[in-house]
């Protein structure tokens, strides 16, 4: 669904002040909750508390296809400033107004109004590559995809998603 790259995802956790500190976060916050979330959180820790690159880098190109969206979860912990503020300004700006233009049902995710719909997702897409530059982090694809999945739902990301393919 989110078609990222390894090379993203280093580079993405790469710019990370302190990754090891994030991992523990996740741990703590989501690793009783989520008990396939613990594991994850453990080994990346593992890997990543040496500050080398080497072992993160392995520990991501081994696991990155099994559990990317544990990868794209853990940008939430390592960019707190970024999702806070960047996810915090689009709820507050679009998320009544985007909400109406789709509606749940037992089929899935049915967008009522495909135009606005549209306009906003790339409005949002406009939102994150800015705010991602001005934080100098990575703009890539990872990067992007994971704001993106602490936005919106997972249901209502795939459709965003079609919007951006």
């Amino acid at each position: 669904m989110i078609n990222c790259t390894v090379e993203e995802a280093k580079e993405t956790f790469a710019a990370a002040r302190n990754l090891n500190a994030a991992l523990k976060n996740l741990l703590k916050k989501e690793g009783a909750n989520s008990p396939a979330i613990a594991p994850f959180a453990k080994d990346f820790r593992v890997a990543a508390s040496s500050g080398k690159s080497a072992p993160r880098d392995l520990f991501i190109e081994r696991n990155f296809d099994s559990k990317q969206f544990f990868f794209i979860g853990s940008v939430r912990y390592a960019f707190p400033e970024l999702v806070d503020g960047c996810v915090g300004a689009i709820v507050e700006q679009y998320a009544d107004d985007f909400n109406s233009t789709y509606e749940r049902g037992e089929g899935g995710i049915k967008v009522t109004n495909p135009t606005r719909f549209q306009e906003i997702v790339k409005e949002v897409q406009e939102i994150i590559k800015r705010d991602v530059k001005a934080a100098k982090l990575p703009d890539n694809k990872f990067m992007r995809s994971a704001l993106l999945a602490t936005v919106f739902e997972f249901d209502v990301l795939q459709e965003v998603m079609k919007v951006l393919a």
